[in-house]
């Protein structure tokens, strides 16, 4: 793999935006119109950016699935090309007859560096998606700069495991991105995710959505509200930057991925080093 530049700053943005739901086609317009107004090398949108989120069942879901070599995704590969801003986009994934909780990432040349399917399902989600299969790799994603950022994906529920930020920290990843759809309240969130940058050394993305939408459960419907609170943490677990709950922006800032290259605390300690993997339970 390509290493960083050393101490080569690089300029992310954490996307935050409403979903039409079942409206493909307008959220691919608003998040071109999006990329276009954006001042970043690094863009990061919500899980499911292109279909929304409130799905019931996989019947209901699959006319708004899109396969990686679809017209859909060539059209995010031409923003990114376009506006030489590598993107990490949430999608609903149409693979081999089955449906994924997806993300891809896209170079800003407009190639595809990666794809994400998530694992760890969250509610009704486990009714409609397949459980991803591709586990937790790392890949280059290559900015305009000619930086090849360690990239690595997890979607929403995900960052509840503590075994997958580490399975990407030990894969080589300088930054996790994070696509999200949150609609618990809980208020551990942010100092969990703090806390992954922290004990992994890795700098973290989380680009959630606003809004709301309703999933029609059996008996009573249920409202869902998203969050919001997108957020950049650095690797020191620092909290960098957070929108609101409510508002559609993007929060920026220039973060250094070469520094979470030494997982090194001290001269004699390192984060993963000193694993004892005999100790542990699986």
């Amino acid at each position: 793999m390509v290493d960083s530049p050393h101490d080569k700053l690089l300029r992310v943005g954490a996307v935050q935006f409403g979903p039409v739901h079942k409206s493909i086609d307008s959220n691919l317009k608003k998040i071109g119109s999006i990329i276009e107004r954006a001042e970043a090398d690094l863009l990061v949108f919500p899980e499911l950016s292109l279909s929304g989120y409130a799905f019931m069942s996989s019947e209901e879901a699959r006319p708004f699935a899109v396969a990686i070599d679809s017209t859909e995704i060539s059209r995010l590969q031409n923003y990114a090309k376009t506006y030489k801003i590598a993107l990490i986009i949430g999608f609903l994934e149409l693979a081999e007859g089955n449906l994924y909780n997806s993300s891809i990432a896209i170079n800003a040349d407009g190639t595809i560096a990666g794809l994400y399917r998530k694992v760890h399902l969250f509610y009704y989600e486990k009714k409609v998606f397949s459980d991803g299969d591709l586990g937790f790799p790392v890949y280059n994603l290559k900015m305009q700069s000619g930086l090849a950022l360690k990239l690595g994906m997890q979607i929403c529920y995900d960052w509840r495991f503590p075994e997958a930020s580490r399975s990407l920290a030990l894969g080589g990843a300088e930054l996790i991105a994070i696509p999200s759809n949150i609609v618990t309240t809980t208020g551990m969130l942010k100092t969990t995710l703090q806390v992954r940058a922290f004990e992994n050394k890795v700098i973290v993305v989380f680009a959630d959505r606003i809004g709301k939408e309703v999933l029609q459960t059996p008996g009573a419907n249920q409202e869902l509200i998203f969050r919001g609170g997108s957020a950049i943490i650095d690797y020191n677990g620092k909290l960098l930057k957070m929108l609101s709950t409510t508002e559609e922006s993007i929060c920026y800032c220039d973060v250094n991925p070469a520094k979470t290259q030494s997982k090194d605390i001290n001269d004699l300690n390192n984060i993963l080093s000193d694993r004892k993997k005999d100790q542990y339970y699986a």
